[in-house]
């Protein structure tokens, strides 16, 4: 009687065990990382300069803007002010674009970089 109740112990252990080690199914819909890292308060300076200080004209969104794709060729970019560049030094070489109230920061070879809301 204990050999059973070990054998089905250690089958089920070796099957919970087995498990737990599978990857787990990759997800097409995943995130991207971005290729650019900006801390909340600097999101927050970003809209304070742009969004409420310039006055740009939004690009109206045909697609869906996911990070890490490339961005369409009609689209027009901006350089951010020489202020946004001086208070977040990361943006100096990107630019950006403005839709539905996002800024849009796009990379030097045209790929989103991150969205800010």
């Amino acid at each position: 009687m204990k050999r059973a109740v070990s054998a089905i112990a250690l089958a089920v252990g070796l099957f919970v065990g087995g498990a737990i080690a599978q990857p787990p199914p990759a997800d097409e819909d995943a995130i991207p990382p971005r290729s650019i890292q900006l801390t909340a308060e600097q999101d927050h300076v970003i809209k304070e300069i742009v969004l409420k200080d310039m006055y740009i004209e939004q690009v109206p969104r045909s697609a869906e803007i996911k990070i890490g794709e490339k961005v369409p060729l009609n689209i027009e970019f901006k350089t951010f002010p020489p202020l946004v560049a001086e208070k977040v030094p990361q943006v100096k070489t990107y630019k950006f674009f403005i839709t539905e109230n996002q800024i849009v920061v796009v990379t030097p070879q045209n790929i989103i970089a991150d969205i800010i809301k």
